[in-house]
């Protein structure tokens, strides 16, 4: 399955907390294109976001507040894994997806907020939704 997950300090002092989510000396050279960088939230517990694949954007996922499980399905395989991203942990975690990988986040808490980057611009035509967290009716 195509994605990877990193352990990484965060810097915290009485000010608050200093996070490096993504260095140049992190990306692959064939991933050092720009995408975009931007932010995701989640207004209350319970919601759930993503249930889609992208066939040529990878993407690269930090929380910055609150607590997210992510389900993740490789399209080629049927693999799913499960895991959750919580703000409050003492090492830092950076969720990197490739393409043709479903995700779908679900917050466990009840304001979520999410940075991601991408090494391509985002483009409707790549967003490619499945269910893979049953959304609450």
């Amino acid at each position: 399955m195509d994605f990877k997950i990193e352990k990484f300090n965060a810097y915290d002092d009485k000010r608050g907390r200093l996070v490096v989510f993504l260095r140049n000396r992190d990306l692959d050279k064939k991933v050092k294109e720009f995408g975009q960088i931007y932010f995701v939230t989640f207004e209350k517990k319970g919601i759930v976001r993503g249930n889609h694949y992208h066939k040529k954007i990878r993407e690269w996922f930090g929380i910055v507040h609150g607590k997210v499980k992510v389900v993740l399905i490789d399209l080629k395989t049927n693999e799913r894994k499960e895991m959750t991203l919580n703000a409050n942990s003492k090492k830092y975690l950076r969720l990197e997806i490739g393409p043709n990988i479903a995700h779908g986040f679900k917050s466990l808490s009840d304001s979520v907020s999410l940075l991601n980057y991408t090494d391509k611009e985002w483009e409707s035509t790549d967003v490619y939704p499945i269910e893979v967290i049953k959304q609450r009716k």
